[in-house]
């Protein structure tokens, strides 16, 4: 499947709570996990995790993790 906003990110910067999100998801942990430790449903981290992909210009949570890294927003 092809996601619309696959081909270009949107020059939009991450909020700090999907910051957060997306540190989560770089240790590893599920959208179950992340809610539980953030205080908000699992099916408000997967709204997260589609902006953070708009946002990023990625279609899932390894390759916004991939570009998290290389834009410097996430260290490993």
């Amino acid at each position: 499947m092809r996601w619309p906003f696959a081909r270009k990110a949107k020059p939009y910067p991450l909020t700090e709570r999907e910051m957060d999100i997306l540190r989560l998801v770089a240790k590893g942990q599920s959208n179950k996990e992340i809610g539980y430790r953030a205080k908000i449903s699992e099916q408000t981290v997967k709204n997260h995790n589609y902006t953070i992909m708009r946002k990023l210009g990625v279609t899932n949570r390894t390759q916004a993790v991939v570009e998290g890294i290389k834009r410097g927003l996430i260290r490993v």
